[in-house]
Protein backbone atom coordinates (compact mmCIF):
# COMPACT_ATOMS: atom_id res chain seq x y z
CA UNK A 1 0.00 0.00 0.00
CA UNK A 2 1.40 3.17 -1.11
CA UNK A 3 1.54 6.30 1.61
CA UNK A 4 0.76 9.68 0.06
CA UNK A 5 3.28 11.33 -1.12
CA UNK A 6 2.67 14.31 2.09
CA UNK A 7 2.93 11.50 4.18
CA UNK A 8 6.50 10.34 2.77
CA UNK A 9 7.67 13.93 2.54
CA UNK A 10 6.68 14.38 6.44
CA UNK A 11 8.06 11.70 7.33
CA UNK A 12 11.52 12.42 5.26
CA UNK A 13 12.02 16.14 7.12
CA UNK A 14 10.65 14.67 10.50
CA UNK A 15 13.70 11.77 9.92
CA UNK A 16 16.19 14.54 9.09
CA UNK A 17 16.13 17.17 10.43
CA UNK A 18 17.23 17.70 14.05
CA UNK A 19 15.54 18.07 17.46
CA UNK A 20 15.84 22.08 17.62
CA UNK A 21 12.31 23.02 18.60
CA UNK A 22 11.88 20.43 22.05
CA UNK A 23 14.02 21.74 24.99
CA UNK A 24 17.02 19.16 25.01
CA UNK A 25 18.20 19.37 28.61
CA UNK A 26 15.07 19.66 30.77
CA UNK A 27 11.29 17.87 30.76
CA UNK A 28 8.76 19.67 29.38
CA UNK A 29 5.01 19.37 29.13
CA UNK A 30 2.32 18.30 26.15
CA UNK A 31 1.18 22.48 25.92
CA UNK A 32 4.79 23.46 25.07
CA UNK A 33 5.51 21.06 23.13
CA UNK A 34 2.17 22.22 21.09
CA UNK A 35 3.46 25.63 21.12
CA UNK A 36 7.03 25.04 19.66
CA UNK A 37 6.17 22.36 16.76
CA UNK A 38 3.09 25.07 15.78
CA UNK A 39 4.62 25.96 12.73
CA UNK A 40 4.15 22.12 11.77
CA UNK A 41 1.23 21.34 9.56
CA UNK A 42 0.56 18.16 12.15
CA UNK A 43 1.98 19.18 15.37
CA UNK A 44 0.87 15.94 17.10
CA UNK A 45 2.18 13.72 14.62
CA UNK A 46 5.18 15.52 15.06
CA UNK A 47 5.89 14.79 18.59
CA UNK A 48 4.51 11.19 17.78
CA UNK A 49 7.53 10.42 15.82
CA UNK A 50 9.86 12.14 17.73
CA UNK A 51 8.95 9.93 20.51
CA UNK A 52 9.07 7.10 17.98
CA UNK A 53 12.53 7.45 17.29
CA UNK A 54 13.59 7.77 20.73
CA UNK A 55 14.50 11.14 20.18
CA UNK A 56 11.99 12.66 22.79
CA UNK A 57 10.52 10.12 25.75
CA UNK A 58 6.77 10.34 27.32
CA UNK A 59 7.32 9.34 31.04
CA UNK A 60 3.50 9.99 31.31
CA UNK A 61 0.61 11.18 29.95
CA UNK A 62 1.29 15.06 29.49
CA UNK A 63 5.29 14.88 30.48
CA UNK A 64 7.96 14.22 27.95
CA UNK A 65 12.12 14.97 28.08
CA UNK A 66 14.69 14.52 25.95
CA UNK A 67 15.82 11.14 24.32
CA UNK A 68 19.14 9.70 25.91
CA UNK A 69 22.12 10.03 23.04
CA UNK A 70 24.31 6.65 22.85
CA UNK A 71 27.23 6.54 25.09
CA UNK A 72 25.73 9.68 27.11
CA UNK A 73 23.80 9.72 30.24
CA UNK A 74 20.48 11.16 30.71
CA UNK A 75 20.20 14.75 30.34
CA UNK A 76 17.88 14.75 32.99
CA UNK A 77 18.28 13.21 36.15
CA UNK A 78 14.73 10.78 36.59
CA UNK A 79 15.33 12.87 40.67
CA UNK A 80 14.04 16.14 38.86
CA UNK A 81 10.82 13.82 37.51
CA UNK A 82 9.65 13.32 41.16
CA UNK A 83 7.40 16.01 41.57
CA UNK A 84 6.09 16.39 38.26
CA UNK A 85 5.23 12.27 37.58
CA UNK A 86 3.08 12.99 40.91
CA UNK A 87 2.57 15.83 42.52
CA UNK A 88 3.51 18.04 45.51
CA UNK A 89 6.17 15.46 46.63
CA UNK A 90 9.49 15.28 47.99
CA UNK A 91 12.47 12.44 47.38
CA UNK A 92 12.84 10.56 50.58
CA UNK A 93 12.87 7.10 52.51
CA UNK A 94 15.30 4.98 50.89
CA UNK A 95 16.19 6.59 48.43
CA UNK A 96 17.54 9.92 50.19
CA UNK A 97 18.76 7.35 52.98
CA UNK A 98 21.09 6.27 49.71
CA UNK A 99 21.76 9.67 48.98
CA UNK A 100 22.97 10.64 51.89
CA UNK A 101 25.31 7.72 52.73
CA UNK A 102 22.67 6.07 55.70
CA UNK A 103 21.96 2.34 54.23
CA UNK A 104 24.31 1.10 51.85
CA UNK A 105 21.90 -0.94 49.71
CA UNK A 106 21.10 0.38 45.84
CA UNK A 107 17.60 1.53 45.53
CA UNK A 108 16.07 0.34 42.30
CA UNK A 109 13.10 2.78 42.89
CA UNK A 110 12.90 6.06 43.52
CA UNK A 111 10.58 6.08 46.75
CA UNK A 112 8.62 9.57 47.40
CA UNK A 113 6.71 11.27 50.18
CA UNK A 114 3.03 13.17 49.02
CA UNK A 115 0.35 14.95 51.26
CA UNK A 116 -1.80 13.21 48.69
CA UNK A 117 -2.53 9.10 48.23
CA UNK A 118 -0.07 6.56 47.85
CA UNK A 119 0.77 5.57 44.30
CA UNK A 120 3.42 3.92 42.31
CA UNK A 121 4.00 4.29 38.64
CA UNK A 122 6.21 2.64 36.10
CA UNK A 123 7.74 4.71 33.61
CA UNK A 124 10.19 4.57 30.83
CA UNK A 125 12.40 6.42 33.15
CA UNK A 126 12.04 4.80 35.87
CA UNK A 127 9.66 3.83 38.51
CA UNK A 128 8.62 5.88 41.31
CA UNK A 129 6.68 4.57 44.65
CA UNK A 130 4.88 7.81 46.69
CA UNK A 131 3.86 7.23 50.18
CA UNK A 132 1.61 9.88 52.03
CA UNK A 133 2.02 12.34 54.74
CA UNK A 134 -0.09 14.76 56.65
CA UNK A 135 0.32 18.28 55.19
CA UNK A 136 1.32 19.72 59.18
CA UNK A 137 4.76 17.23 58.12
CA UNK A 138 5.25 17.58 54.83
CA UNK A 139 7.13 21.42 54.46
CA UNK A 140 9.50 20.08 57.32
CA UNK A 141 13.25 19.26 56.43
CA UNK A 142 13.32 19.43 52.98
CA UNK A 143 15.70 21.15 50.24
CA UNK A 144 15.65 22.28 46.87
CA UNK A 145 18.58 20.03 45.21
CA UNK A 146 19.79 21.17 41.99
CA UNK A 147 20.81 17.98 39.53
CA UNK A 148 20.75 17.41 36.01
CA UNK A 149 18.12 18.81 33.53
CA UNK A 150 16.49 21.15 36.98
CA UNK A 151 16.29 20.38 40.40
CA UNK A 152 13.90 18.29 43.12
CA UNK A 153 13.10 18.33 46.88
CA UNK A 154 14.76 16.27 48.99
CA UNK A 155 14.23 15.11 52.18
CA UNK A 156 17.10 16.14 54.58
CA UNK A 157 18.73 13.40 56.10
CA UNK A 158 16.51 13.38 59.50
CA UNK A 159 13.63 13.64 57.58
CA UNK A 160 14.37 10.62 55.64
CA UNK A 161 15.00 8.99 58.61
CA UNK A 162 11.98 10.24 60.26
CA UNK A 163 9.57 9.09 57.34
CA UNK A 164 10.93 6.06 57.09
CA UNK A 165 10.58 5.16 61.13
CA UNK A 166 6.60 6.52 60.80
CA UNK A 167 5.89 3.79 58.70
CA UNK A 168 7.26 0.87 61.22
CA UNK A 169 4.31 0.36 63.41
CA UNK A 170 4.53 -0.98 67.25
CA UNK A 171 7.61 0.63 67.35
CA UNK A 172 7.52 2.84 70.32
CA UNK A 173 10.35 2.47 73.14
CA UNK A 174 13.48 4.31 72.83
CA UNK A 175 15.46 1.11 74.28
CA UNK A 176 14.25 -0.58 70.99
CA UNK A 177 15.63 2.18 68.77
CA UNK A 178 19.42 1.15 68.14
CA UNK A 179 18.60 -2.24 66.98
CA UNK A 180 15.81 -1.30 64.47
CA UNK A 181 18.02 1.04 63.48
CA UNK A 182 21.30 -0.88 62.93
CA UNK A 183 19.82 -4.60 62.61
CA UNK A 184 16.26 -3.84 60.35
CA UNK A 185 16.92 -0.85 58.50
CA UNK A 186 20.82 -1.52 57.99
CA UNK A 187 21.05 2.72 58.97
CA UNK A 188 24.72 3.92 59.82
CA UNK A 189 23.86 4.88 63.53
CA UNK A 190 27.78 6.29 64.27
CA UNK A 191 26.53 9.27 61.76
CA UNK A 192 22.88 9.44 62.93
CA UNK A 193 24.47 10.07 66.36
CA UNK A 194 27.19 12.80 65.18
CA UNK A 195 25.38 14.38 62.42
CA UNK A 196 22.33 14.77 62.99
CA UNK A 197 20.50 17.93 64.39
CA UNK A 198 18.16 16.91 67.35
CA UNK A 199 16.14 20.28 67.18
CA UNK A 200 14.96 19.42 63.82
CA UNK A 201 14.38 15.78 64.56
CA UNK A 202 12.23 17.57 67.51
CA UNK A 203 10.18 19.81 65.38
CA UNK A 204 9.37 16.47 62.75
CA UNK A 205 8.60 14.20 66.05
CA UNK A 206 6.26 17.06 66.98
CA UNK A 207 4.74 17.33 63.84
CA UNK A 208 4.66 13.61 63.39
CA UNK A 209 2.76 12.95 66.43
CA UNK A 210 3.93 9.17 65.89
CA UNK A 211 5.67 6.93 68.40
CA UNK A 212 7.85 5.31 66.41
CA UNK A 213 9.38 9.13 65.74
CA UNK A 214 9.15 10.66 69.01
CA UNK A 215 10.92 6.87 70.26
CA UNK A 216 13.60 8.36 67.86
CA UNK A 217 14.12 11.92 69.06
CA UNK A 218 14.61 10.63 72.83
CA UNK A 219 17.25 7.75 71.93
CA UNK A 220 18.96 10.20 69.78
CA UNK A 221 18.85 12.41 72.36
CA UNK A 222 20.08 10.47 75.13
CA UNK A 223 22.73 9.02 72.83
CA UNK A 224 23.88 12.52 72.20
CA UNK A 225 24.13 13.40 75.54
CA UNK A 226 26.37 10.31 76.64
CA UNK A 227 28.48 11.23 73.37
CA UNK A 228 28.86 14.77 74.49
CA UNK A 229 29.52 14.35 78.05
Amino acid sequence: MFLPLSRLLFDIVANLEPISDLPHDHPFDYQLAMDRLRDYRAPRDRLGLLCENGEVIRVRKGLYVPGIRRGEEPPVDPLVLSGLVYGPAYVSLETALVHHGLIPERVEEITCITSKRAKHFETPVGRFRYEPVNERVFGIGIRLEPTRGGSYFLAEPEKALCDRLAMISGLSAARDMQTTLKDDLRVDVDTVVSTFRLPLVEEIADSYRKRSVSAFHRWLSKQQKKTSS
